[in-house]
């Protein structure tokens, strides 16, 4: 039989051809069986809902997590300071809060904050119910009979061994390394039995984040202490929002005055709870300038209460902490020696700067508790009775 090949077609010169057939040829150009291997691509439509489907899963996977975190964001713009942006975060949450909670996606965050202990991530810790005690009148003697002193105006008990003074310390984060200075000088002394008590991004500018008041009514109640040592100020720089639901700038009259009600609510409430010496810190100089002018606004209010106050006592930190009526990270200490007396943020105090305020304070309490029989405070003016709207329930 003839062969049909033609001259030329070598079937030993075609195979390493087509073998080599899937792979490009020199110069780029793709060889025979190129496009028998390439898939094809997809159409142009089924691209654009792919992309429309990841996105569309991203959306629904944020909205998810908003719902599921709704009301720890609303209780993150709650504590915002007031004004417009603290109202506009409150205007596009609390719808949110509010489907989370008809959905009972908020009830995940609610028992897992509950399994472990802490608060709740819509609440501002434990909801305490303050009422205000209303003060017990004094049955009518004898005409011309002088009515019984106030409890701040009679002698004070001298603690002896086995009956210390209960010095009840409280404040925000100011107070922290103080306090803990405070409380070691007051340990050896064998007679005074301190407790601190500080909260961080506290005061009382806002009940509605935490509320003092309440704190100090319950923590008296359970100490019973004579003496409390308060500090605050250092996050009050921001607008106060009254009972009626009046808000007033810092700084404005309307401000200063319902500051100083909210001083003197506090002061009458430790009164009422038995305290008989209230000891207030007034706040340190700071490095920035616009802040030590909010800072000496605060501490005029708490210097004016006290002056008229009978049984409270300033204690100026702005000038124990301060060296020729300027700031400085180092001053001496107790011992003498130059000493850091500011953490690194310029503003909070280290251990040695907190044992300069302790040590005024304790020389405060000294005079008062320790002094020779007889010995106290000449009568004052009048001690304040917290106000119907002193302590507002969260």
């Amino acid at each position: 039989m003839a062969d049909r090949r033609t001259p030329g077609d070598d079937p030993t010169r075609r195979a390493p051809r087509e073998a080599a057939g899937a792979r490009p040829v020199a110069g780029g150009h793709p060889g025979p069986g190129d496009e028998q291997q390439r898939e094809p691509p997809l159409p142009y439509g089924r691209r654009r809902r792919t992309a429309a489907s990841a996105l569309i899963a991203m959306l629904v996977a944020f909205g998810l997590g908003a719902l599921f975190n709704a009301q720890a964001m609303r209780k993150t713009a709650l504590e915002m300071p007031f004004g417009g942006a603290r109202s506009f975060r409150l205007a596009l949450i609390r719808p949110l809060a509010d489907v989370s909670h008809w959905l009972f996606l908020d009830r995940p965050a609610e028992l897992t904050a509950q399994a472990i202990g802490r608060p709740e991530p819509g609440g501002g810790g434990p909801q305490v119910a303050v009422v205000v005690p209303t003060p017990t009148p004094t049955p009518g003697g004898k005409p011309g009979q002088r009515p019984p002193k106030p409890l701040q105006d009679r002698p004070l008990p001298k603690p002896f061994k086995g009956h210390p003074m209960h010095l009840y310390i409280a404040g925000d984060s100011m107070m922290g390394l103080p306090g803990m200075a405070l409380v070691n000088l007051s340990n050896k002394t064998r007679l005074i039995k301190p407790e601190l008590d500080y909260h961080i991004s506290t005061g009382l500018a806002r009940p509605d984040a935490f509320n003092w008041p309440a704190q100090l009514q319950q923590q008296v109640k359970a100490f019973d202490p004579g003496a409390v040592v308060l500090m605050f100020g250092a996050n009050d720089n921001q607008g106060l929002e009254t009972a009626a639901g009046d808000v007033y700038p810092f700084g404005t009259k309307g401000w200063k005055k319902e500051y100083t009600r909210r001083v003197e609510d506090v002061i009458g409430l430790l009164f009422q709870g038995g305290v008989r010496r209230v000891y207030w810190v007034g706040q340190p100089m700071m490095p920035s300038a616009s802040f030590n002018s909010q800072l000496e606004l605060m501490n005029d209010v708490y210097k004016s209460v006290a002056e008229k106050t009978h049984g409270v006592e300033y204690i100026d930190s702005w000038s124990l902490l301060s060296r020729d009526g300027a700031y400085s990270q180092y001053l001496p200490g107790v011992n003498g020696e130059m000493q850091q007396v500011r953490e690194q943020d310029g503003e909070h105090l280290t251990y040695a700067g907190g044992l300069i305020v302790a040590q005024a304070v304790l020389n405060a309490v000294k005079k008062d508790w320790f002094s020779k029989k007889g010995e106290g405070l000449p009568p004052s003016s009048t001690s304040p009775k917290p106000s119907r709207s002193a302590t507002p329930a969260p």
